[in-house]
């Protein structure tokens, strides 16, 4: 099969269907995977790649062909006086993407990077710690809520490692979570190509899906993501409740300044949103 330095590529507009033009582009001015969120400048517009046919340059090296959906990127001048935050808080770090991987094809959860371990399991013995980004979060709420966001936002640094002092490992998580537990093929974040480096996730039968990281086996940040919760609640709740006795853990959800001790009556009502 040919492999094509000059790639055919047709323009369409994701919105109305309607074919924007044609080009004939040197494979080089390509990525090698729209996999990440891609913009392209085509005359004075600016548009965003909605979707991508093939997907990849060894493809559309394959095939001299290439199908892009595109929207037009509006760009509006706003005062940094205007600019508000949605979230009051977010993690002064994120995981590192592993080199080579690709998310494509995959089954994998995808998460905001802003939304990294904005709920998640910590141990106890760090209580100290979390009520002080806990108390730095509720000044933002009190000193500088905006409608409809904030005009700060705190990085919260005071737990950097939420699990240390435990050990637990994907072999136990495993085992408490059961056979019910649907574990997928990584972890990404939205509009990023490839995998979090070490990054698992497991969906439980109620909706909940739990993420983190892992070092040689051994579980580093262990997160939760609520998705609409489903009639499995109860159950979900009693295993969570499980795995932070067994391991002294409380969760934190950070942007609603909670902690909810291990307790599956607890857990159970902040899945419910009770709590």
């Amino acid at each position: 099969m040919p492999d094509h330095s000059t790639i055919q590529v047709q323009l369409f507009d994701a919105t109305t269907g309607q074919h924007i033009g044609e080009a004939e582009l040197p494979v080089g001015n390509l990525p090698q995977s729209f996999e990440a969120a891609t913009t392209l400048r085509v005359g004075d517009k600016t548009y965003s790649v909605v979707s991508a046919s093939p997907m990849t340059a060894r493809e559309f090296r394959a095939t001299g062909k290439l199908r892009l959906e595109m929207r037009e990127v509006r760009i509006s001048k706003v005062s940094p006086r205007e600019v508000l935050y949605s979230l009051p808080s977010i993690a002064e770090e994120i995981p590192p993407i592993e080199e080579g991987s690709t998310k494509l094809g995959k089954q994998v959860l995808e998460l905001h990077e802003d939304d990294w371990r904005q709920i998640e399991l910590v141990a106890i013995t760090l209580q100290g710690s979390i009520e002080v980004d806990l108390r730095a979060i509720e000044r933002i709420y009190t000193q500088h809520r905006k409608s409809p966001g904030f005009d700060a936002i705190y990085i919260r640094k005071e737990v950097p490692l939420p699990l240390h002092g435990t050990w637990i490992t994907l072999a136990n998580l495993r085992s408490t979570l059961g056979e019910a537990a649907t574990w997928l093929e990584g972890l990404a974040f939205r509009g990023v190509a490839g995998l979090v480096a070490g990054g698992f996730a497991v969906k439980l039968p109620s909706g909940l899906a739990l993420y983190g990281t892992q070092r040689e086996g051994r579980i580093t940040a262990l997160g939760l993501h609520r998705t609409q919760t489903g009639a499995a609640l109860q159950g979900d709740a009693a295993l969570l409740a499980t795995l932070a006795t067994q391991h002294q853990l409380c969760i934190v959800d950070w942007c609603r300044v909670r902690l909810i001790p291990p307790s599956a009556q607890r857990f159970q009502a902040w899945l419910s949103g009770q709590d």
